[in-house]
């Protein structure tokens, strides 16, 4: 039987997030998990809601994280 993937779409940037938010905290996602053990500890799929690409970057269970697109460069909420 298949396994599930489940991925997150991630939320685009107000402007005025754009203007104020420090985007040296951004998870800049990859195109593959880091490491295995990162994979079974957080790392989740998220699809860019600027340009669709999809890509690996670690999740919170209680907060928005900010992340950073590996395809397009762009800055959201996931």
């Amino acid at each position: 039987m298949a396994q599930e993937i489940k991925a997150n779409l991630g939320r685009k940037l107000t402007e005025e997030e754009e203007k104020t938010v420090d985007k040296s905290k951004a998870v800049r996602l990859t195109a593959q998990p880091r490491d295995m053990v990162a994979a079974q500890w957080g790392d989740r799929i998220q699809i860019c809601p600027y340009c669709g690409c999809i890509g690996h970057g670690y999740e919170s269970d209680t907060r928005y994280m900010l992340f950073t697109c590996h395809c397009c460069g762009r800055d959201f909420w996931a």
